[in-house]
């Protein structure tokens, strides 16, 4: 855990500071919990973001790649791993045949419905000990943060 700010670090370069800390051990804490299943903390978000559109035939990949906000090729990357395991398939569309399509399988499915109850578990031990105005609040320090970050080609213009 990050030691509290030395007298020369603001709060906000403490918060800067802290997001990468728990970023970093989310995602080894993440991949331990799925490392049996031979699944990493990023292919389960990439599934999760798929969730996101409830739409058949599943999102394109540019879509999942903006909604993630990251490289089409990053998606692509996580999505032919997830392809070769059974957890989802990659197909042009019928319309548009420059658009890929991303569609959970039914074996994704049952996958994660199975996980729920560890997931659930794993919720409650991270967010032990916080209230829900705790929540709430950094909920909405979050959007802010999303908000002022939105648009951003260099953080340094006005």
């Amino acid at each position: 855990m990050m030691k509290s700010p030395h007298p020369s670090v603001t709060q906000q370069q403490y918060i800067f500071g802290s997001l990468f800390l728990l970023s970093n051990k989310l995602q080894v804490i993440g991949d331990q919990f799925l490392v049996q299943d031979g699944m990493t903390i990023r292919q389960w978000f990439l599934t999760v973001m798929i969730l996101q559109f409830d739409q058949d035939p599943g999102p394109t990949l540019g879509e999942v790649a903006r909604l993630m906000e990251t490289s089409h090729q990053n998606v692509k990357q996580l999505a032919l791993k997830l392809q070769e395991k059974g957890f989802l398939t990659i197909e042009k569309d019928a319309q548009d045949g420059r658009a890929i399509r991303l569609q959970l399988t039914e074996k994704s499915r049952e996958y994660w419905k199975a996980k729920e109850p560890v997931q659930d578990l794993f919720l409650q031990k991270l967010f032990a000990g916080i209230t829900p105005d705790e929540i709430t609040s950094t909920c909405e320090t979050f959007q802010k943060l999303f908000h002022n970050m939105d648009g951003w080609n260099n953080p340094l213009e006005k």
